[in-house]
């Protein structure tokens, strides 16, 4: 009985579904009229597989593919895929946005209007200089910088953010709106009408809204998130990694103009004081910075109270990290601190001894002397507009002197930081707190007594350096 009622359903369901096909249809293709019946093939039917034989379809492309189905096809495609002036654009929308799943979906008219601002207009900077985010760059950074045009630039971020996303095929089309229009605001036709705003992260947040289709993306929430915050702190996966993107683009960028730099102002340098040493020649054969950068070696104060003073914003926690410095070298670093010891400017000073052994510098003089010894180097040149590097290469200074030569003094300051609050105290009683990097005296290879003869003026008032108890 069972296998009776099995067979009548069978049956029943193939009537239905040849009902079904065959009924006739309007020339509206609306409600069913008389006529001739319409035979579709099972060849017809199974087209939808059949010519993704072999691919991989990711479930964010199904859509596409039902869509693409339930859709009179009338022909050509609505658009036709552009033409641009610029070489690297035509290139780069041919590897990534021509013939992609979403390359006829809103996203891709998106970024095709993206990529036309940029050809149109991208041959301009892609640093400015107007109380924006890269004021903070040193000069030679900002120089070779702004040879860079922001085409380029927005390219160069672009490649970065796709290879982030690489496990991640279907957030493509949003990678590319992020990092394509991420520096959009630095356009000159926006950047002259929406300059007031002072910030062309939101800037750039402004053109993206403007452009049609745009408003419709489920994703636009999360890439104007991304893009107001890329050169503050980003919170989400894609805000991380646009950041992230955006910095390596820049140290690419740096590396490919950096021979040309350093070679231009070797020839230059020298003792910036008497009796400072002289940078050392580079060794015949040795391979310089843009060789190092292109094997993949490299990865990524204010006056106050009388004396020079550098410390981190209060109240801020950060965890730090090493990062590669190929350029230290242990002893070289101790032999440019030196003659800070003990030296006044006026009344300021920024590194003194004490009987007790110690030598205490403000950071301030290791991060000068980094920028000095590591000048060409990518990293060096960006450190003033990301304070989390800055803060990683003084930190993996620290270490390296503390590893190679012993030279910091334990137990003075945390191994996680490279300096810590300390409190002096003057002649009369007055305190000052400032933030300090505490050296072992010997390791400049002087006696105590040696330094002690070398004080002057008011840090002969210096009676006591104590480390400020944190609650």
């Amino acid at each position: 009985m069972f296998e009776l009622l099995l067979l009548a359903g069978i049956l029943a369901a193939a009537w239905g579904l040849w009902k079904t096909l065959s009924r006739p249809q309007d020339s509206g293709g609306g409600l069913p009229s008389s006529g001739d019946k319409k035979e579709i093939a099972l060849e017809a039917l199974s087209s939808i597989w059949a010519r993704h034989k072999n691919t991989e379809i990711f479930l964010g492309q199904l859509a596409g593919i039902w869509r693409e189905q339930g859709q009179p096809q009338t022909g050509p495609a609505e658009f036709a895929d552009p033409v641009f002036q610029h070489p690297e654009i035509q290139e780069f929308y041919g590897r990534h946005v021509k013939d992609r799943h979403f390359s006829a979906a809103a996203a891709g008219d998106v970024i095709r209007e993206i990529l036309g601002l940029l050809d149109q207009e991208g041959d301009c900077p892609s640093v400015v200089n107007e109380k924006l985010n890269e004021g903070s760059l040193e000069k030679n950074a900002y120089d070779l910088l702004a040879q860079i045009p922001l085409y380029r630039h927005s390219l160069d971020v672009a490649e970065e953010l796709i290879k982030a996303f690489k496990e991640s095929p279907a957030a493509i089309p949003k990678v590319l709106i992020a990092s394509l229009g991420h520096d959009l605001g630095k356009l000159p036709s926006y950047r002259k009408t929406l300059y007031t705003m002072g910030d062309h992260p939101l800037m750039s947040v402004t053109v993206l809204e403007s452009l049609q289709g745009y408003g419709g993306l489920s994703y636009r929430e999360e890439i104007n998130r991304a893009i107001s915050s890329h050169h503050r702190n980003p919170q989400g996966l894609l805000e991380e990694k646009l950041k992230e993107a955006d910095m390596a683009a820049r140290r690419l960028e740096l590396a490919r103009n950096v021979r040309e730099h350093v070679e231009s102002t070797s020839a230059l340098a020298g003792p910036e004081r008497p009796g400072e040493p002289t940078p050392p020649a580079r060794t015949a054969g040795a391979p310089g910075l843009a060789e190092r950068v292109q094997a993949g070696q490299i990865q990524n104060g204010c006056v106050t109270n009388g004396f020079i003073s550098y410390a981190p914003e209060k109240k801020e926690v950060v965890a730090m990290k090493e990062v590669p410095i190929l350029w230290f070298d242990a002893e070289r670093f101790l032999a440019e601190l030196k003659p800070y010891i003990n030296r006044l400017d006026g009344d300021r000073w920024s590194a003194f001894s004490m009987p007790d052994g110690h030598v205490y510098f403000q950071t301030g003089v290791i991060e000068e002397i980094a920028k000095k010894l590591g000048k060409g180097n990518p990293d060096i040149a960006l450190m003033d507009a990301d304070k989390e590097l800055k803060r990683n290469i003084l930190y993996s200074v620290v270490c390296s002197l503390r590893r190679e030569k012993e030279a910091i003094a334990r137990g003075l300051i945390k191994d996680a930081y490279f300096g810590g609050p300390f409190i002096i105290r003057m002649l009369g009683g007055r305190e000052i707190s400032s933030y300090y990097t505490p050296f072992k005296a010997e390791a400049f290879g002087e006696t105590v007594s040696y330094f002690e003869e070398l004080k002057t003026g008011k840090i002969k008032e210096i009676e006591e350096m104590r480390p400020k108890i944190q609650k």
